[in-house]
């Protein structure tokens, strides 16, 4: 439902092309109705032009046969038939083309200006609707982010009381200091991706390339990036990772580990509470070049409307309202992995057949060394979920 303010700037947009339209006619019918007087006054003229040259041949002074050697050039739209002069049909059908292509041409006119209108409020009322879109998501996120600081912040403090305790043992305090780990991990993955997203966005980000061998770097991150026990999730997820040990990408290694990292924390959000969770990373070359590579990551988790599909990667995005959201995120990890990607030269696109039917993101990186180079380089991993 549209909020008053957004409501009144709908009937604003109304009223005012409502207005540009009445006044489009209007001014093609005063065009007419001008042209209409114009070639009434023309008519008029001719008529007494007519008079007057009649009034000659009845006076005498000139003689019909003089006609076409005198009148008939000070007078062309006139004609002399037997003894009487007439306004040539001619003439008059010639004042009554022009008048219409006049016209024409006012019309013309007249629907070009209001297009442009049209269009201009067009463009003017989706940078706003955009605007309010974009105000909305950042809502989303400070939501998101307040979500994301106070939780962690909260369970640091409780493990902290409670290890401060003299009689707690061994056992509680370990699982206290793991489950510390855990939330520090948390804030960092955090503070990374918003400090990731401010590079990027500032041009402060330069990719180096490298030949990098794709078969133990993802088996490293797919470790890396496993849940740790007594996380939320039901199970813990069965990763599977099919690439060939020869397989080898030209690419900023950093790039590449943070959009992995990234793909693959939104993949265990995404199936954090099903019964078999199951993950799949694949890596093969792609036809698009020889040296491009194809990298797919594919869940059974929650999945996401297939309209929804090329949001997913804007800056804050998130599917449904953050107040009620089933799930952590900041709507930047998905971000990063499209600005990331786009760094490199390559495309990122994500597709699934609708809620609860997984979803697979799939990345194609060139592969060649032509990558836009900036003044400086990401420094730290960005992890966390993404959606």
């Amino acid at each position: 439902m549209s909020s008053p303010p957004a409501a009144r700037n709908q009937i604003a947009f109304l009223l005012l092309l409502l207005v540009a339209v009445a006044q489009v006619f209007w001014w093609i019918y005063d065009q007419g109705r001008y042209s209409r007087e114009r070639q009434q006054e023309l008519i008029e003229a001719y008529e007494s032009e007519r008079l007057a040259a009649e009034r000659l041949l009845q006076s005498g002074a000139l003689g019909p046969e003089a006609w076409n050697a005198e009148l008939a050039q000070r007078f062309p739209h006139l004609e002399l038939i037997g003894d009487r002069v007439r306004v040539s049909p001619l003439a008059i059908a010639e004042l009554e083309r022009e008048r219409r292509s006049h016209l024409n041409q006012y019309r013309w006119e007249g629907a070009f200006f209001l297009l442009v209108l049209v269009a201009g409020i067009w463009v003017i009322r989706r940078a706003l609707l955009g605007e309010r879109q974009l105000r909305l998501r950042q809502e989303n996120f400070l939501a998101a982010v307040s979500h994301e600081l106070k939780s962690p912040i909260a369970s640091l403090r409780l493990a902290g009381d409670t290890m401060a305790r003299p009689e707690l043992d061994e056992s509680r305090r370990q699982a206290l200091l793991e489950r510390s780990q855990r939330d520090l991990d948390r804030l960092e993955d955090l503070v990374i991706k918003v400090l990731d997203t401010s590079r990027i966005e500032a041009g402060g980000v330069s990719t180096v390339p490298e030949r990098l061998r794709l078969a133990p770097l993802l088996r490293g991150l797919v470790a890396e990036g496993a849940p740790p026990r007594g996380a939320m999730a039901r199970a813990e997820p069965e990763v599977e990772v099919d690439v060939a040990e020869e397989l080898e990408l030209e690419a900023d290694r950093v790039a590449v580990e943070t959009v992995v990292r990234n793909l693959l924390s939104n993949a265990h959000a995404a199936v954090a509470g099903r019964d078999e969770p199951r993950i799949v990373v694949r890596a093969r070359r792609s036809g698009a070049t020889p040296t491009a590579v194809e990298l797919v990551v594919e869940d059974n988790g929650v999945g996401f409307p297939p309209q929804e599909s090329e949001r997913l990667f804007e800056k804050f995005y998130r599917v449904g309202d953050e107040l009620r959201r089933r799930s952590r995120g900041t709507g930047l990890g998905l971000y990063l992995v499209r600005r990331f990607v786009e760094l490199e030269g390559g495309e990122v696109s994500a597709s699934s057949p609708g809620d609860g039917g997984g979803a697979i993101f799939r990345v194609v990186w060139p592969g060649t060394a032509a990558v836009a180079r900036r003044r400086r380089r990401p420094q730290a991993r960005a992890a966390g979920q993404g959606a």
